[in-house]
């Protein structure tokens, strides 16, 4: 089912999106019996790396025998993406039965949900029927407001890599964006954060401390050397740190993981401690606190910390009861399949699809050029968002670029082919096209990527992402 048939089972093509907040969602679940208050959760937000995780932590609690609901946005082939069990997507007609339930619940209310409100009743409903055992649940925008906020302390909440997007909405500093992301914190819920800013995890420590009470206590970024095995260390307390957290720091010496390219994450495993720590490793095998030889498919080098991640989720979850093995662990991630992050598509050419559709996402793309593409000059496709900071972006990957082919990925939102080609252009000597379509401007990277024998990254959106793969699974 595609987007515009799934949103008519809900409405009309007129109607109104109201503004954001969480009163419309709290009268349309409380009619719909509150059905999300007899679900536990995994609730996690990020500008970037959430959908990844939130794929790592379903396969995993599958694997350890638990059924688990998947709630994520957008979707890259069908409507039904978004909403799936164990790895299943809901059936068209489990969206119509759902949809004239949650349909019929809106009649009373006062004010129209948006479609995004619309659309969590559904799931939250759908996984209450299928009887889950975890749903695991993908923030949309933000967390403060986001719909899916309606619901009570989760088992645990994780806050992904935070960086400028939406920023009309959640405001236009890193700072601002985290206390946005930070509204998912609950008082007793367990939180993992990857970080990359002292100044954006101080807004979430001081955001949890307020959340549970003056005597919860915070240790904050303590680097440290790693060994070949990724053993543990002791600190070397060297971070430009406030006088607060560095008080902290010392008052945890003994709290220390391994450390992933400077990148960090906070981990509350006890409700009164939030304990940070990072990481330093690279390649696709890997070994993390006790689990070893970790083998994971997805490529990106900022995947491997998403994975760490997922596996302080999962022990976050362990702490709380649930019986999840290390097996369990390392079969879920073998088995985590995250498609439009960094995929190979092709081998002749070489055509990587990634989902970068923000700075933050082009940097995370960078740095996985220079793992993958070590030394080598690429052909990129671009198609993006009118409202993403698209130039920004440019100066992230241009100095990667062989040249640029402009295309639109989502007619109306997206930004004209011309446009995005004379900022192209602004900022880079090489050559620049335009194609009038997602499936053209593939086709002239691959006959232009066979005659160079250079690699092609497509990225921008995810809005595209469905449409280039088909094309090669065609």
């Amino acid at each position: 089912m595609d987007w515009n048939e799934a949103i008519a089972l809900l409405h009309g093509a007129d109607w109104k999106h109201a503004k954001i907040g969480l009163d419309r969602m709290k009268a349309l679940m409380s009619a719909l019996g509150n059905p999300q208050k007899k679900l536990r959760f995994i609730h996690i937000a990020g500008t970037n790396g959430k959908g990844s995780t939130c794929s790592m932590v379903r396969s995993i609690l599958t694997e350890a025998g638990f059924k688990t609901g998947l709630y994520i946005s957008p979707h890259l082939f069908s409507f039904n993406e978004r909403i799936s069990v164990d790895g299943t997507d809901i059936s068209d007609d489990d969206l119509r039965r759902i949809s004239g339930k949650v349909k019929a619940a809106v009649k009373d209310l006062n004010e129209e949900p948006t479609d995004f409100e619309l659309i969590t009743a559904m799931a939250l409903c759908y996984f209450y029927e299928e009887g889950c055992d975890y749903v695991v649940l993908e923030v949309g925008m933000g967390g403060r407001l986001d719909a899916t906020n309606i619901i009570d302390a989760p088992e645990v909440a994780a806050i992904m890599s935070i960086g400028l997007d939406h920023t009309e909405v959640l405001g236009d500093t890193e700072e601002l964006i985290a206390a946005e992301k930070a509204g998912i914190i609950k008082a007793g819920a367990p939180l993992v954060v990857l970080n990359q800013k002292v100044s954006v995890l101080q807004v979430i420590a001081d955001k949890y401390i307020e959340v549970n009470g003056a005597n919860a206590e915070v240790s904050a970024l303590i680097p440290f050397r790693k060994d070949s095995e990724y053993s543990l260390e002791k600190p070397l307390l060297h971070c430009d740190l406030t006088d607060k957290t560095e008080k902290m720091v010392k008052s945890y010496p003994d709290q220390i993981v391994n450390r992933f390219s400077g990148r960090v994450y906070l981990t509350v495993t006890d409700p009164e401690k939030l304990i940070v720590h990072s990481y330093s490793l690279k390649g696709e095998v890997f070994s993390y606190r006790s689990i070893k030889n970790i083998e994971l498919p997805l490529l990106g080098s900022y995947q491997i910390a998403n994975a760490m991640a997922a596996i302080d989720i999962i022990l976050s979850l362990k702490s709380r009861g649930a019986d999840i093995d290390d097996e369990a662990i390392k079969q879920g991630l073998l088995n985590a399949r995250w498609p439009g992050r960094f995929e190979l598509l092709s081998g002749d050419p070489v055509f990587i699809l990634d989902g970068a559709h923000n700075p933050n996402g082009a940097e995370a793309l960078a740095e996985s050029i220079k793992v993958f593409l070590p030394d080598q000059k690429i052909i990129f496709v671009m198609g993006v968002m009118k409202d993403k900071d698209h130039l920004e972006m440019l100066k992230i990957i241009t100095p990667f670029a062989d040249s640029f082919i402009a295309e639109l990925p989502y007619d109306g939102r997206g930004l004209n082919p011309e446009e995005l080609k004379a900022e192209i252009s602004s900022i880079f000597d090489g050559p620049s096209f335009t194609a009038p379509s997602i499936k053209d401007a593939v086709a002239m990277a691959v006959k232009r990527g066979k005659e160079l024998n250079l690699p092609i990254v497509c990225f921008g959106s995810l809005y595209q992402a469905g449409e280039v793969r088909k094309y090669f699974l065609h």
